[in-house]
């Protein structure tokens, strides 16, 4: 097996690239995720029903097509019992030996479930994919591009990475809300700035940490170095933050109120992960 991505003989001849991602569910596509999603309501009672209840739609969801299709199965995987199937973590619960080997089992279980659905959009070139929590699908984007922003939460205090899993789903989710993503991308690296440059202010934000900066520039330099090799200074990082900072519509009701248009808030989210990123490496540092 080869990393490279493989191209049909007939446009290799023709010298032509991949083809892109393949909008809604053509009819190849739609027989798979049909016979994913009937195998998911044989096997757990209930299921369908619930959904049509959540999901506001009557017939059968098994043999939905197109859009809803694609809805149905992104709500299996958010309402899948595997969901409701806690490891007792968030209340602070150890489980027996014989709990823990339970989880494990249904862990596995539903690994295996969604990496069949996985590879059935993986595969049939689908611009939509299973996302990284295997709990819904989200917008397929180039590797590089979403391995950036993994590895910016998975470094990341527990807060910062929620709230930047929070944005990430919802700048690419499939009821995307370019609001929610913008504002959470702004509460992630306010987790992550606001202890470090402003830890005695009880109600720190990030424009609180950006005039902090500001007043504070010489006490502050970055760890990457400037066109003399020294380290440079933080007013580009500052802008970074301001850029962010500014381009939020806050407040409901004022002159200059608006929704946030989804270039806004998957912006958001990538110029968020770059900052979270680089305060979580000790890019920003007080001068020795």
């Amino acid at each position: 097996m080869t990393s490279t991505e493989w191209v049909p003989l007939s446009r290799r001849r023709a010298g032509l690239e991949p083809e892109p991602p393949v909008e809604g569910v053509p009819p190849y596509l739609e027989h798979e995720l049909q016979t994913w999603l009937r195998g998911q309501f044989f096997q757990h009672d209930g299921l369908q029903s619930e959904l049509r209840l959540r999901l506001r739609r009557a017939g059968a969801l098994g043999n939905a097509k197109d859009d809803e299709l694609l809805d149905v199965v992104d709500a299996v995987l958010f309402w899948h019992p595997w969901s409701v199937f806690d490891d007792g973590e968030d209340v602070g619960i150890e489980l027996t030996p014989e709990q823990e080997r339970e989880y494990q089992e249904e862990l596995q279980m539903w690994q295996h479930i969604a990496s069949q659905v996985r590879e059935i959009l993986d595969m049939g070139g689908s611009s939509w994919r299973v996302n990284r929590t295997l709990d819904g699908l989200e917008r397929r984007l180039d590797d590089t591009v979403t391995a950036a922003v993994d590895h910016a939460r998975g470094n990341a205090r527990d807060d910062a990475a929620d709230h930047l899993a929070a944005a990430w789903r919802a700048a690419y989710g499939r009821n995307p809300d370019a609001d929610k993503a913008y504002d959470e991308a702004v509460l992630a690296v306010e987790a992550v700035a606001c202890p470090v440059v402003s830890p005695r202010n009880p109600r720190p934000t990030l424009g609180t940490v950006i005039r902090d900066l500001r007043n504070q520039e010489s006490q502050w330099e970055l760890a990457i170095g400037d066109s003399t090799g020294a380290p440079a200074g933080i007013g580009r990082l500052v802008d970074m933050m301001a850029l962010l900072w500014e381009g939020q519509s806050r407040h409901a009701g004022s002159p200059n109120s608006r929704r946030q248009s989804q270039v806004e808030g998957e912006s958001a989210v990538h110029l968020a992960a770059t900052i979270v990123q680089w305060l979580n490496s000790g890019v920003l540092r007080r001068k020795p």
